[in-house]
């Protein structure tokens, strides 16, 4: 059964994820842009090395067991780990939007509003990744529960 609950690799998960999401959803302070920046990318930088590592411990792991305890659910898991593909390649846009983001604001200095559009769209973008891999792990405990208790109409 999934120990995603209690591991201490999905401890700190959890926490960088939500240290992520708050950077994200804290406004921004007028002059305080470059700050805002540097806390959204240390957040973020973080959180993409625990879900790396997430994903290669847990999830992975996770999966294998799915398809050991109930083969049916094999295309599920393919569905799976291309959807944890994707995640990463959104993750890494992210990064460079962020990064390229913030090589602008550093090039405004003090006209930082002129990129309130473009930072909120990240932010937006941000947010919608968090609120995806949270549904991934949440699909991942949904099949691993079900490969272990689901009715397979075995008859007598």
């Amino acid at each position: 059964m999934s120990t995603a609950t209690t591991t201490p690799t999905n401890h700190a998960l959890e926490e960088t994820l939500a240290k992520l999401e708050t950077a994200l959803l804290s406004p921004v302070v007028s002059g305080e842009l470059k700050g805002w920046f540097t806390t959204v990318r240390e957040a973020a930088s973080t959180f993409a090395l625990d879900w790396t590592r997430y994903l290669n411990t847990v999830l992975h792991a996770e999966y294998k067991q799915i398809v050991q305890t109930d083969p049916e659910l094999s295309s599920s898991v393919e569905k799976m780990i291309r959807n944890d593909q994707t995640l990463l390649d959104k993750l890494a846009k992210f990064h460079e939007d962020l990064h390229t983001l913030e090589q602008r604001a550093e090039q405004l200095e003090w006209q930082e509003n002129k990129l309130a559009a473009e930072r909120q769209r990240l932010e937006e973008t941000g947010i919608a990744l968090i609120v995806q891999i949270k549904k991934q792990r949440a699909t991942a405990e949904t099949w691993v529960a079900e490969s272990y208790y689901r009715d397979r109409g075995v008859k007598d």
